[in-house]
């Protein structure tokens, strides 16, 4: 990707404000299944 060569700062915040979703929803997910793989045993 060529956004920051570009320097479009609307473009640089809507990625990191992407990665910054997928991170949070990876976490959400994974302690959501840690929760319940705890609650079964």
């Amino acid at each position: 990707m060529t956004t920051l060569a570009q320097g479009a700062p609307v473009e640089i915040f809507f990625e990191t404000l992407l990665v910054l979703v997928c991170v949070g929803v990876l976490a959400f997910a994974f302690l959501t299944v840690k929760k319940l793989y705890q609650g079964q045993r």
